[in-house]
């Protein structure tokens, strides 16, 4: 029985043609799953840096969680450029594969999620020595909010971002050759992709809630975390409700969320007190029992994430309007950002409402609707291109 690729007869799916898009799809499905891995090396490693920098201190720069978040680096970098590597050679003698392909510079040929995860990775990489330049001319510090911090973690939330552009383009060919069951497990990859980019980018948000970051008008103060958080939270988790076809699309991407932050629960300070060990050094302060970055996990993004999947599917069920679930989304996704509620300070979001005021906190709240407006809109624009990428 004959199927069809681009008016290419496929037997059986045995012919060369359909081996090749075979080939194509497992070659994005693994070297994606790498990049992806390189995110999450990256994303435990910096957990631990700031644990080490936090508790004792910086004496050189590569010190093992640097290591660690070079690795992740490295590991990332190297997956999209062998990505694209392999596709433009096969690409040279295969015309259809090309079709599936995006051409850069009429040399390269890849799918365009291994071009945002090689360009980023490399963003990353040359991040590190500016930022040991920085310090070396500033001094030392554990502000995130630092300009090459933010480079270099900015990059790697792109480089997981890339990594479910590759694993939605896998699943998509794989679709066609009609590989059972790869688009249900590219899907649940696919969740796990998102939950990364969210937590990577939630590294950025902890600064935010700083005094000296607040913007001081002189008669009241605003608070940007609304706006980051709101942004950040609604377009992670409507990217995830557009793009994966399960009802409980963004809740399984807060779960991971959590999941990543367990990870660093139970692998940060017992790492941390082995390696002060190795290196004979001592705490500047007693430690906590487990990671800083986890106790300071934000936990609001889980009841978001649940209250987008009910908001989706009744709007499925309703027929809402565009613009209708649009603004029910952004009100939703508001919650991140107004109530900022972390395991260490449960009533943190009061402390906040207090110090800021009725005037600075409501000024807070109206630029956190408009961010989560601008994130919804994000999210479902890259949601739908996810959904429907075959580059």
């Amino acid at each position: 029985m004959a199927k069809t690729i681009e008016g290419t007869a496929v037997f059986d799916g045995s012919t060369t043609l359909a081996h090749s898009l075979r080939a194509v799809s497992t070659l994005r499905l693994v070297l994606g799953l790498t990049a992806l891995l390189g995110a999450i090396i990256f994303l435990e490693g910096t957990s631990w840096d700031i644990q080490w920098h936090s508790l004792i201190g910086r004496d050189r720069t590569l010190i093992p969680p640097h290591i660690m978040m070079l690795s992740g680096v490295a590991l990332s970098g190297i997956s999209g450029l062998l990505t694209v590597l392999i596709e433009s050679w096969w690409a040279r003698r295969n015309k259809i594969i090309a079709q599936y392909s995006v051409g850069f510079a009429e040399i390269f040929s890849g799918p365009l999620g291994a071009y945002i995860v090689g360009y980023t990775a490399l963003t990353a990489a040359v991040a590190f020595p500016l930022d040991a330049y920085w310090h070396a001319l500033y001094g030392i510090d554990v502000a995130i909010w630092a300009p090459f911090h933010v480079m270099f973690v900015a990059s790697m939330g792109i480089v997981a971002l890339g990594a479910a552009y590759m694993l939605s383009s896998a699943a998509h060919l794989a679709a066609r050759i009609d590989m059972a069951g790869s688009g249900t497990r590219r899907a649940a990859t696919l969740g796990v992709v998102l939950a990364t980019v969210l937590s990577l980018f939630t590294l950025l948000l902890f600064d935010a809630l700083k005094d000296k970051n607040f913007i001081n008008l002189g008669f009241l103060s605003i608070n940007v975390f609304p706006l980051l958080s709101g942004i950040l939270v609604a377009f992670t988790l409507v990217a995830a409700a557009s793009a994966i076809p399960w009802r409980w699309a963004a809740t399984s991407v807060g779960v991971c969320y959590l999941l990543l932050a367990g990870i660093m629960a139970v692998f940060v300070q017992p790492a941390t007190d082995w390696l002060l060990s190795v290196e004979r050094l001592s705490y500047r302060e007693n430690p906590p029992f487990t990671s800083l970055v986890a106790l300071e996990w934000f936990l609001t993004p889980l009841v978001v994430a649940i209250l987008i999947d009910v908001t989706m599917h009744r709007a499925r069920r309703k027929q809402w309007s565009q613009r209708k679930l649009t603004l029910m989304l952004a009100l939703t996704a508001l919650l991140s950002g107004t109530l900022p509620v972390v395991f260490i300070f449960p009533l943190l979001p009061v402390a906040l409402a207090l110090q800021l005021g009725i005037a600075g906190s409501l000024a807070s709240l109206l630029l956190g609707l408009a961010g989560t407006y601008l994130g919804t809109v994000f999210g479902r624009n890259v949601g739908v291109s996810i959904n429907s990428l075959e580059r």
